[in-house]
């Protein structure tokens, strides 16, 4: 009794707020542990990046230099330089297979991102001292942009690590300047120019990062809180289920078939069983508050058109080649045919694509401002850039023509349309003043700058960024035809451009694709959380209501002591057992995701098994005023399952009959030998379902008509349609309005199938 007693003392307020307390201790820890492990990993990935962008940019240079610049020294330079960031960079590797990559991984980060950087400044340093044209070699932005943005995306934690490592790029370049006593390459305005541009490059690249590192922590957030209920909330429903199965075996221990019970005991048990109830019920409202929450804003996106048909005839045509393709982004209104485990993150995705897009839109405007400050400048003093204030300008219209679209309706049912209209719009404005002026070289730095900034603040829809990217680069090719321009590049360099572009787009398109992957983990992790609420709930509710409405009905008898039969006793003790079973179920299903849980199978007598079910349930039958009749044969072959989920099965069926049909219901169970299963039937007489609701009725979340009388999640038929599934047989349903439903699921027969098998996760 004295642990009934230490529950009967615990708020259920102190429960929760000891779930969120352990959770925030272990999140912190958790986090750290992960970074670390995921820092030291992903550096090993990005020092062989950058071996191989070294080999293969040093190379390049090496042959520009050696067949057509033809300076003497010029390719040597190029080749020591690049040899000597090469070594480092394999030096770094070697590193990071002693102790000093856990010691020093963050030494080992700048080291490599300083080795790119720094041996090409010296070399270009050098060559521009004896270069007698120097324009050929200006401030390498695509440089420190490319090697930002590699590390950024591949290495996408430690944003002040990053921040420190380009503060290190940028005053390594100025103090090389003031070593050398050389001025800017450029003109100051130029100068200033440049280095606004390149601050915004890291501003980005910090920015993504940082909003990377945020969306991780709240991934490890979700998986641990769910850790910790599955823990805390197991042990704290084991505490009276334990005390009472305890004190209910003592009392067996009674001879006689009448058992004297005292009143105070029979109290202390029904107020044990109703903090239990409470709890449940605690835990239940807490995963109704999340469900309510995606379903209204699953209905607000509705409402606002995303799942309606395309209008207009190009729109149209978007939509058909983007389902030939299988770009679902595309086509907003196949959403809706997707199962409802996916709507959810559909739903956040819109979401987060119309806010981040915003947020690019302030961040654009506010950065071509910025830079068209420098460019008006400059085009002042030298009028062959004046076509910079053009396009600057230009781009500016274009992002209020575009902030327009942003607002209207048609913008919001197509942020698709937006996204593409946004991330390929600037760089063919800009490469549409770059063709006028008869220049055949991409605008790369545009490019670069625009396809970084996507990646990074919309890292989701990874085929978009792959079709804004195709966009661009068709449209710069269309421009030049249409232009006349005669591609006069070396072939050489059109090898460079082309390796600079598809580094650009492949890592950021892998940054895309990986992000979006770690936020779908993040809503499996949440929605693993909701099922395990309702887990609880819906499995642990029935029982423990059925043993209180017991306890009530003996506490109405007068006297101190009182004479309970046997068999109630019994029962009651069967009904604890059976909770404690289901409560070490749960744990090891949900502690374990990656295995899963194993099917303990053994042969029983289905005629015997489903009257112990009936016996559980019978208190909800008496107050529902229902009738059930088991027609299962006595003589049916054994099965072999599993007596603890099936158990879940008939009870969900059963009680789910009670709770969607009014008083009175009539409930038959029946059960024969069909084409070598048992065929298991729970009929009933009630209002019936619709037929659209039996097609997706076993779906997550998915709920009749009933919900105001009875506000469930919809969750109990999709767990038996996995219990079911991992036995080897089917599930459905048959249903006229009006007419009753009969839910129908098949067995093995326990000739048929081994001892043990595995359980579906019921969380995927």
């Amino acid at each position: 009794m004295q642990a009934i007693d230490i529950w009967r003392t615990l708020p259920i307020s102190a429960v929760l707020a000891r779930i969120k307390a352990i959770t925030s201790v272990s999140e912190s820890a958790g986090y750290t542990a992960w970074r670390q492990k995921f820092f030291c990993d992903r550096l090993v990935l990005a020092t062989w990046a950058g071996l191989l962008w070294t080999i293969v940019q040093g190379g390049l240079l090496v042959t520009f230099f050696y067949f057509h610049v033809q300076k003497p020294g010029f390719a040597e330079i190029t080749l020591i330089c690049y040899a000597l960031a090469a070594a480092s960079v394999v030096a770094n590797l070697l590193l990071q297979k002693t102790r000093i990559q856990r010691s020093c991984s963050e030494l080992l980060f700048l080291g490599l991102c300083w080795s790119l950087t720094g041996f090409a400044q010296v070399g270009q340093l050098i060559i521009r001292q004896q270069a007698p044209e120097p324009q050929y070699f200006e401030l390498n932005v695509a440089l420190f942009t490319l090697i930002f943005l590699t590390l950024a995306a591949l290495i996408p934690v430690r944003w002040k690590l990053h921040a420190i490592a380009q503060l290190g790029v940028l005053a390594f370049y100025f103090a090389l300047q003031v070593a050398s006593g050389l001025g800017p390459e450029e003109p100051g305005l130029e100068q200033v120019w440049v280095v606004l541009f390149q601050l915004w490059v890291c501003f980005i690249c910090n920015l993504g990062v940082y909003l990377y590192e945020h969306l991780k922590r709240a991934e490890i957030a979700s998986r641990q809180q769910l850790q910790t209920f599955v823990q805390t909330v197991s042990e704290d429903l084991r505490i009276p289920v334990v005390s009472s199965l305890q004190g209910l075996k003592g009392l067996l221990k009674q001879p006689g078939e009448q058992i004297v019970v005292l009143r105070s005991r029979l109290e202390a048990m029904l107020e044990s069983g109703d903090r239990q109830f409470d709890l449940v019920n605690s835990l239940l409202d807490k995963a109704r508050s999340s469900t309510r929450r995606d379903s209204s804003q699953r209905n607000q996106i509705q409402a606002n058109g995303l799942f309606t048909q395309l209008a207009n005839i190009g729109l149209k045509r978007i939509e058909k080649a983007s389902r030939a393709l299988g770009l679902k982004e595309l086509a907003p209104s196949t959403a809706i045919k997707t199962n409802n485990s996916t709507i959810d993150y559909e739903v956040w995705r819109y979401q987060f694509v119309i806010e981040r897009l915003r947020l690019v839109w302030w961040i654009t405007f506010i950065c071509t401002a910025t830079l068209f400050i420098p460019e008006y400048l400059v085009g002042q003093v030298n009028p062959a850039r004046v076509y910079g204030q053009y396009t600057y300008a230009v781009i500016l219209l274009y992002l209020a023509a575009w902030s327009i679209f942003y607002r209207s309706k048609l913008g919001r049912d197509r942020p698709a349309l937006l996204f593409i209209s946004f991330a390929s719009g600037i760089p063919l404005i800009s490469q549409f003043f770059t063709t006028i002026l008869g220049i055949v070289d991409p605008d790369v730095i545009v490019w670069t700058i625009v396809f970084l900034m996507m990646a990074t603040l919309v890292p989701v829809c990874w085929r978009l960024h792959i079709i804004s990217q195709i966009a661009v680069l068709t449209g710069y090719l269309l421009m030049t035809a249409a232009a006349g321009i005669e591609f006069y590049l070396t072939p050489l360099s059109w090898v460079w451009l082309g390796w600079y572009l598809f580094w650009i787009c492949c890592i950021c398109d892998i940054t895309v694709y990986t992000y979006e992957r770690l936020q779908q983990n993040e809503f499996d992790s949440r929605r693993q959380l909701r099922i395990f609420l309702h887990s609880v709930a819906h499995d642990l509710k029935t029982p423990v209501l059925g043993a209180s409405l017991v306890l009530r009905n003996l506490l109405s008898r007068p006297g101190e002591t009182l004479q309970v039969p046997r068999y109630v006793i019994e029962r009651m003790v069967q009904g604890s057992d059976r909770q404690l079973h289901l409560i070490n179920s749960l744990l090891e299903a949900h502690i374990s995701p990656t295995q899963g849980i194993v099917c303990q199978c053994e042969p029983i007598a289905l005629r015997a098994f489903t009257q112990s079910v009936i016996a559980d349930v019978e208190p909800l039958l008496d107050r529902n005023q229902a009738v059930l009749a088991n027609l299962v044969p006595a003589d049916l072959p054994p099965v072999n399952v599993d007596p603890l989920q099936l158990w879940r099965v008939f009870e969900n069926l059963m009680t789910n009959a009670l709770k969607y049909n009014p008083p009175g219901v009539k409930l038959t169970l029946k059960a024969i030998v069909e084409s070598g299963m048992v065929r298991c039937s729970v009929q009933d007489n009630g209002v019936g379902i619709s037929s659209d609701l039996c097609k997706q009725i076993f779906d997550l979340y998915s709920r009749g008509a009933h919900v105001r009388r009875s506000p469930g999640l919809g969750l109990g038929l999709y767990l038996c349609q996995q219990i079911i599934t991992a036995h080897g047989g089917k599930i459905g349903v048959i249903s006229t309005p009006g007419s009753g439903s009969t839910f129908w699921f098949t067995l093995p027969l326990a000739t048929s199938r081994p001892n043990k098998m595995p359980l579906y996760k019921l969380a995927r």
